[in-house]
């Protein structure tokens, strides 16, 4: 059983305070407090605990008793498993864009949000997945602090023409194969899309018997300008505008 530092009525100011365990470290003699996240709230209220609380608490156990302390936040079970209902709405409604996403709350009432992209995204795509994590959020009175995006490396369209030159006449298997030995992240239903871009593009055709791409005059007349396969010129030729295609 842990000693009881010596602070009058300390009992009464863990319930207060919603310490749920503390520890005296030994190397430094400092009074280390536990407060569950999901008793931490931004504004005082019954049954939770302000940061501004907390930190007023610090003060007064160095004013009146010469305790140096520590504030530790844990993660509480409740607040984990809501996360992860967050996480499978995410990954059910964006199932063709989000592999995965980790939902972190700060407080009862406040998250960070990483999501780990499947392929590159554009803008208005990002702003509707932020707008239906912050839907899904507002009703349990939950504010979404930060959003980051986690985008997976994948190959450019110079890249899958380059590689698509050096195997063809290739199968879509094949040049998946070839390309996420590279590319871990690679996915071929990704790799579909893009080569159907190309081929709108006139970069590629499809051989329907053999089921096999090969470049059209078009593409082989493109690809031996490029410098390197980061070519700005021929990332523009490209890329141009990914949100267009």
């Amino acid at each position: 059983m842990l000693k009881q530092p010596a602070i009058s009525n300390f009992d009464g100011i863990r319930a207060e305070y919603c310490i749920s365990d503390f520890i005296v470290r030994a190397s430094d003699g400092i009074l280390v407090l536990y407060v569950p996240k999901d008793k931490v709230s931004d504004k005082a209220q019954k049954g939770f605990v302000s940061l501004k609380q907390l930190n007023n608490l610090q003060r007064k156990l160095k004013i009146e008793f010469d305790t140096s302390t520590e504030i530790v936040l844990l993660d509480a079970d409740s607040l984990i498993k809501v996360g992860e209902g967050f996480v499978a709405l995410l990954k059910s409604t964006f199932p063709d864009i989000i592999t995965d996403a980790r939902i972190s709350f700060l407080n009862a009432h406040r998250v960070s949000a990483t999501i780990v992209l499947s392929e590159f995204v554009d803008n208005s795509k990002k702003e509707a997945v932020e707008a239906f994590l912050t839907a899904v959020l507002t009703p349990a009175h939950i504010e979404l602090q930060a959003l980051q995006w986690d985008e997976v490396e994948l190959p450019s369209l110079i890249e899958i023409l380059t590689t698509t030159k050096k195997f063809q006449p290739v199968k879509l298997d094949n040049l998946y194969d070839f390309l996420s030995k590279d590319y871990p992240a690679l996915r071929i239903g990704w790799l579909n899309k893009q080569l159907d871009k190309l081929i709108k593009k006139k970069f590629l055709i499809r051989e329907r018997d053999t089921e096999t791409y090969a470049m059209t005059a078009l593409g082989l007349n493109l690809l031996p300008k490029i410098a390197s396969r980061n070519s700005s010129d021929i990332v523009r030729a490209l890329d141009l505008g990914r949100r267009k295609w």
